[in-house]
């Protein structure tokens, strides 16, 4: 029988407003996130992902519901907050003019009093983050993946259960960006729960497990991700016959007259698929794949908000 991961974190109809505000940024909120897991809040800027972010976090105090972390019931909510969540913040919060490891030391010194102990969480964030190459560069003169990093590294510093990451790949190269989704991946194995704000999709379906769609405050969708579900598209010069369609035995649907789209949930069907194709090879325009459940909710619940 599978283990059922326990909560982690609860949220009851959490709400907040800004002073002055005409609504509010935060709308009776319900969530529950499992242990574990990585869990993405998207929706376009300005929907309240980054408040939610910081009532989680202890950062802003809510003007109605509660929040729990039931896995910790012995702690009050401010020492769950302290001893066992990290924020890694869109923005880089460190200090420019020290070393990586002097602002690892600064930060571990914040939240570890057992100074035995200093020296192996910093060791340990540094090889998490593989940050051993710039251990004694001043945080300026980093790269932006780098960066990026030691922003990770010093919220692992802290020895945390549950991470929050703010857009932690905004701005960097490719490279850059695989190297931290591994590294994401890598704390989930480990039992680390996740929560995670992104514009960029891919990210979403690679790392996470678990969708919460924001829109103006309130939840509007909230589903599991799967990643066993591959989406074909494929367009052509000319309309397809019958006959031609019939040559495909997973769901077809015709976008219009010279597009179309399968749901693949069985990759055992990918030869007869490409059998399929290859007997259009002179129809075929252009062929995609894509794993995209969460854009085509996200193009469905947000299009009308787009500039």
């Amino acid at each position: 029988m599978a283990k059922i991961a326990p909560i982690i974190l609860e949220l009851q109809q959490l709400s907040f407003a800004y002073k002055g505000a005409e609504r509010l940024t935060v709308d009776a909120v319900s969530l529950q996130l499992k242990q574990g897991t990585c869990t993405a809040i998207l929706g376009p800027n300005g929907t309240g992902k980054s408040t939610l972010i910081s009532l989680m976090t202890g950062l802003l105090a809510p003007a109605a519901g509660r929040i729990e972390y039931p896995h910790y019931q012995q702690l009050s909510l401010k020492q769950a907050i302290a001893k066992k969540v990290a924020l890694v913040p869109q923005d880089f919060a460190f200090y420019e003019e020290l070393t990586v490891y002097d602002n690892l030391a600064f930060f571990v010194a914040i939240s570890e009093k057992n100074r035995r102990l200093h020296a192996q969480y910093i060791e340990s964030a540094i090889a998490a983050c593989n940050l051993q190459a710039v251990t004694n560069k001043r945080a300026s003169t980093l790269s932006g993946g780098y960066k990026r990093r030691l922003n990770i590294a010093i919220a692992l510093s802290k020895q945390p259960d549950i991470i929050f990451l703010d857009e932690p790949t905004v701005g960097i190269d490719p490279l850059s960006r695989d190297a931290i989704i591994s590294l994401l991946q890598d704390l989930k194995k480990q039992g680390k729960t996740l929560v995670y704000t992104s514009h960029l999709l891919y990210e979403v379906a690679q790392l996470c497990d678990d969708v919460v769609f924001i829109k103006d405050g309130k939840v509007v969708a909230n589903q599991a991700i799967n990643n066993a579900q591959l989406t074909l598209n494929f367009t052509t010069t000319n309309r397809l016959s019958q006959m031609q369609l019939a040559l495909f035995t997973e769901q077809l649907t015709v976008v219009n007259e010279a597009h179309y789209q399968l749901t693949i949930s069985d990759t055992k069907l990918l030869g007869s698929l490409f059998s399929a194709l290859s007997q259009l090879s002179d129809e075929i325009k252009s062929v995609n794949f894509s794993d995209n459940q969460i854009e085509q909710l996200y193009r469905a619940l947000f299009s009308e908000q787009a500039c």
